[in-house]
Parts: structure tokens; C-alpha cells; sequence
């Protein structure tokens, strides 16, 4: 998806030197050798440990991963890679690629695992492989990039914060859309970017030309983020590089970057599905995919609407505990006068200009904001190389510090702190908090005593170890415990039975999980005249906050016509599966 360092996403410029033949060149043993790559390669090795471990501990858990693995389901039922499809109707929300990397995903490993955990043609584990394949493949590129065109010692520094970052980690195990389009968005920049300083003589070309293949690449894979997530990905890109050519006052090397020809190969990767998405799928899903699902998104927004500093807030969580470092970082590119290289003006920007965009648009989630986090990690490391003894101890200490909070909230927990109704809550997860307190009490300590020490190359492998560590035993030890009360197998057990063979609909909006694992098709229901004309005996799924709700015609009296089968509490919720009731025979005269 993602191809590796021989011709793949980084384009590593590096050649061998030439050798006679017969002519040996002295080198370290084999050992030596491995040693040696496993140092070079450890965040994304770390990483993809961290991620696999994490993989099969849990089901599909709402609000999304219900939605995509049933997609897939009927996709795989259908025999169709063209469109996807949900509840039985063309599904508008994204366009295709990541259906074909989930279908495609799910089909090969069914057939290698001889269907290990597989229901219906999908398996949580096989559709939450291509969102680690894709985070760990951009960090590596990522990584050795950084090592073609950045000073010495930036890479790995910001592999680690990056790799360490609470969102990148959560969404490189989920199943939802926005890592694989991130890291496919970021990398078309970097490409970009990587072009753009060859062209000009920033960095040093490994053969003549070579800024025109960096160039190429930006286009390919800005094209399939364009096939990712749509029109979102060359609007983000045309305003970054347009202000990044504007700070630079150099729209001249546009023609030399082929922008017109790249323009071109875009439209020719991603129209063809397009056209033929919109022939097979009709007026209304390519109005819904291109018009509903973009511009009325952003300027009609009919959910996560929040004001605009909203992205403020996201952050904080989002990119914790570095976030704690940005007015540092703003004193360093000020004080260095780091801003007058073109390269950090571009990562500076990557963050800027995304930030300010999506901050207009109505709909918001931190989520939306994931592709520029690696240009600001970047800009971090920076900081971190060129830390001065005392900047360390006071950075460090703010670090150690930013730890110290999540690890003393948790041992209050685990102490008992919160009141009788949090304890209850907690009571099946103390096992997790406990341990992951204690990793971050001992975390906050080293964090502390490195910097104490002014030792400032300790602070970012400490803080991401013990990030790392907390993140393990959360993504193992309590999305185990979790996933009893979020699964929605415990429902299908339950519902199996009363609905064999049945009609099944659903009141309002379907929430996936309730259909994904019975192999049926849950119509829709949206009106209470619609219910009155239920055949009595029919049976209706709905959770119970929206069934009990006075709204769209809803009344205690429409309610009564119908007896709850079973209700099962469900990720938070309550699940109802309910039944028509016989309409009384009228009373003879």
C-alpha cells in the first residue's frame, strides 16, 4: 500500500559505491550489521510491535468500525469493487480506496487464515490491518526522509514524538479512514517538498533530474488521498504550497515542478472511478458523494459542529504532553532564526494552514487534523537538536511535569478517589489503571531525573517509552476488558434467534453493529406512520434513547402497539428488539 525504502514512498537517493569485481570491502560482521539497522529502524520496529499487540484484542467498536466492516461484508457479498454499500444502498460517505484496501485486506487473509475469526466475510483484526500497515510504512518513510533533507539527529527524534502522539496511536488502530488518507496527504507534501529543495539547491541531487521523480511522487499520492477521502486533499494541498510559494516569492518554479502535467496524472488516477462510480451508483449518489459529502459538510454541517477555536482544545489532547513545548518552539524559530530556511517555513505551514482552514469549517473532530502533526513533530525535533544544557532542564521538567498529571489522575482512581459511582465504573478496569499508573509514575521520575541532569537527548525516547508502555497496556490488558460491554456479539447471540428467518427493520438511523454479525438487512423506519404500517408480528430494532424520544411523530401510544423481545446493553446504550403487536379483533355489535 505503502512501498518501502527501494523506490517506494521515502526515495531514498542513497547509491552504493561501485566495486570491482572480485574486490571485497572490509565492513562489520553480519551481527554487527543487524545491530546496527535495528538502531536505525527502532521507532517504526517499536511501533509496529506496539500495533500488532494491540490488533486482536478487541471487536468493532462504534461509532464507525460497524459501518466500514458491514460495507465490506456486503462488497464481498456482492462481488462488487466498485462501489461500496451499506444496508442494502450505495454508500456516499467516502470515495473507494480505503474499501478496496479493507476488501482486499479481508479477502486475502480469509483465505490464508482459513477464515480465523472471521463472521460473514469480516474480521475487526483483518479490516484494522491496513491502518497499520499504512501508519507504520509512513514512518518509516517519514523517518528517512528526514535523513535526506534535514540537519543530523532530527529523524528519529521525531519518529518517537510522532510514533508517541495519542491520536497518531489511536487511529492507527481503528478502523476509520483518516490515517490512511493522512499519511498518504503528508507524504504527497513531503514528496513535494523533497522536489522543491533539490530544485533550489537545498539538498544535494543523487542523479541529475532527481527533483523531477520527487515531483512525480507528490502527485501519485496526492491522487489517491484524493481517492481516500475526495476534493479535501487537493484543497488542503494547492493552499499549503500556494503559501508556502507566496513566503517564498518564488510561484516561478511552478512550471519547473510540473504542477500543470501533475495536475494532469491526478485527474487521470482519480477520474475513471468517479465516472464510473457516478454511471453505476446514479444522479443522487454522485451528488451525495461530491456536493453533500464535501462543500455542504463544511458549510451546512449536520454534526460534530463546534465553535471555530475548537481545534484549540483538540489539540491538547491530541498531540499531549508535546503540545506543552509550542511556546518553546515559537521562541526557538523566532530567537534561531529558523524560519528563513525554506524547509522549516514548509513544515510551519503544513501546521498553519490546515489549522486555520479547518478551524472555518463547520463540522470539526481532531481527527481532521492528523495529516500535519508530522510536520510539527518535526519542528520539535529541531528543538530538541539544537537544545542548550539549561533549555533542557526547564523543557524536560515541563515534560516530566505533563506526565505527572495522566499518572497521578490514574493512581487516584486506583486509590479510590471519584466517589462510589466511579469506583463501580472502574471497578473491572482497576487491574489496567494500576499498572499503567505505576508505568507513568516511573516515566514522570526518569523523565524528571534526565533532565535534572540537563541530559537532553534522554527526554524524547523517555517520555515516548513511557507513553509507549501505557498505550500497551491499554491497548491489550483494557480494550480487553472494554470490548465486553462495546462488542456487539453479545447482542447477535441474543438476537439471533428471535429474528431467524424474519423481517427485520430499524428505527432511525442504522447503527451497523446491531445488523453486522446476523446476516441481515435492517430497512429503515423514520416516521411513526411508517411503524403504523408494520405487519403485526414484525420485528423492529431501535436503542432505547431514540425509541423513547417524542420526535418524528412518536407517541406513548405508538409506543404501546409494540413489546420489547430483549434489551441488551450495548456500548453504553440499550438495544431494543421489539415486536408488532396483533391489532386487537374489533368488538362485535
Amino acid at each position: 500500500m505503502l512501498p518501502g525504502e527501494d523506490g517506494g514512498m521515502n526515495g531514498s537517493p542513497h547509491q552504493r559505491p561501485q566495486q570491482s569485481p572480485g574486490q571485497r570491502q572490509p565492513g562489520p560482521g553480519s551481527s554487527a550489521r543487524l545491530a546496527g539497522w535495528l538502531r536505525a529502524h527502532a521507532p517504526e520496529l517499536l511501533f509496529a510491535l506496539l500495533l500488532l499487540a494491540v490488533l486482536p484484542m478487541r471487536d468493532l467498536w462504534a461509532p464507525d468500525e460497524p459501518d466500514f466492516a458491514q460495507c465490506v461484508k456486503e462488497m464481498r457479498l456482492r462481488r462488487d469493487w466498485l462501489l461500496p454499500y451499506l444496508n442494502g444502498v450505495p454508500y456516499s460517505e467516502k470515495p473507494i480506496l480505503y474499501y478496496w484496501v479493507m476488501k482486499a485486506s479481508s479477502v486475502l487473509l480469509d483465505a490464508l487464515t482459513g477464515g480465523l475469526g472471521f463472521t460473514g466475510g469480516v474480521a475487526a483484526w483483518a479490516l484494522r490491518l491496513p491502518s497499520v500497515i499504512a501508519a507504520v510504512a509512513f514512518l518509516s518513510a517519514f523517518r528517512r526522509w528526514a535523513v535526506r533533507f534535514l540537519e543530523p539527529g532530527t529523524a528519529e527524534t521525531a519518529a518517537l514524538i510522532l510514533a508517541a502522539t495519542p491520536l497518531w496511536f489511536w487511529q492507527s488502530q481503528f478502523i476509520q479512514i483518516d490515517l490512511l488518507f493522512s499519511a498518504l496527504l503528508a507524504w504527497s507534501w513531503f514528496c513535494w517538498l523533497g522536489g522543491y529543495l533539490l530544485l533550489r539547491g537545498q539538498a544535494e541531487e543523487a542523479a541529475p533530474g532527481e527533483h523531477r521523480r520527487w515531483f512525480l511522487k507528490a502527485y501519485v499520492w496526492l491522487a489517491l488521498a484524493f481517492l481516500a477521502k475526495g476534493p479535501l486533499a487537493p484543497v488542503l494541498s494547492i493552499l499549503v504550497l500556494g503559501a508556502f510559494l507566496l513566503w517564498q516569492r518564488d510561484f516561478a518554479v511552478l512550471r519547473r515542478a510540473g504542477i500543470l502535467a501533475g495536475l494532469g496524472l491526478t485527474l487521470l488516477i482519480v477520474a475513471p472511478w468517479y465516472v464510473a462510480a457516478g454511471l453505476k451508483g446514479g444522479a443522487r449518489y454522485a451528488y451525495e458523494l461530491i456536493i453533500f459529502q464535501n462543500l455542504e459538510r463544511a458549510t451546512k454541517a449536520w454534526d460534530h459542529i463546534h465553535p471555530w477555536w475548537k481545534y484549540f482544545e483538540y489539540i491538547l489532547g491530541d498531540f499531549f504532553p508535546w503540545v506543552l513545548l509550542l511556546p518553546a518552539l515559537a521562541l526557538h524559530l523566532r530567537r534561531e532564526r529558523r524560519l528563513e530556511d525554506p524547509a522549516k517555513r514548509f513544515l510551519l505551514l503544513a501546521l498553519l494552514v490546515p489549522f486555520a482552514f479547518l478551524s472555518i469549517v463547520q463540522s470539526k473532530q481532531g481527527k481532521y487534523l492528523l495529516m500535519s502533526y508530522p510536520f510539527l513533530a518535526l519542528l520539535l525535533a529541531d528543538l530538541f537538536r539544537r537544545m542548550e544544557a539549561g533549555r533542557a532542564r526547564r523543557l524536560g521538567l515541563l515534560l516530566a511535569g505533563g506526565l505527572a498529571l495522566p499518572a497521578l489522575a490514574l493512581a487516584a482512581v486506583a486509590l479510590g478517589a471519584g466517589g462510589a459511582k466511579l469506583q463501580a465504573q472502574v471497578a473491572p478496569f482497576l487491574g489496567p489503571i494500576r499498572l499503567m499508573a505505576l508505568l507513568l509514575v516511573g516515566g514522570t521520575a526518569f523523565v524528571a531525573l534526565r533532565a535534572w541532569q540537563k541530559h537532553a537527548r534522554s527526554l524524547v525516547p523517555g517520555v515516548a517509552l513511557s507513553l509507549g508502555l501505557f498505550y500497551l497496556v491499554g491497548g491489550t490488558w483494557g480494550f480487553h476488558r472494554l470490548d465486553v460491554l462495546k462488542s456487539y456479539r453479545r447482542w447477535t447471540a441474543a438476537v439471533q434467534p428471535l429474528i431467524a428467518g424474519r423481517q427485520v427493520f430499524y428505527w432511525q438511523t442504522i447503527r451497523s453493529g446491531v445488523m453486522v454479525y446476523t446476516g441481515h438487512l435492517m430497512p429503515e423506519i423514520r416516521t411513526a406512520e411508517a411503524l403504523d404500517r408494520m405487519e403485526p408480528g414484525s420485528r423492529l430494532v431501535a436503542q432505547r434513547d431514540e425509541w423513547e424520544q417524542d420526535a418524528w411523530g412518536m407517541t406513548p401510544a405508538t409506543r404501546a402497539r409494540f413489546e420489547v423481545l430483549l434489551a441488551v446493553p450495548t456500548g453504553g446504550g440499550q438495544i431494543l428488539l421489539l415486536k408488532k403487536k396483533t391489532d386487537p379483533a374489533p368488538e362485535r355489535p
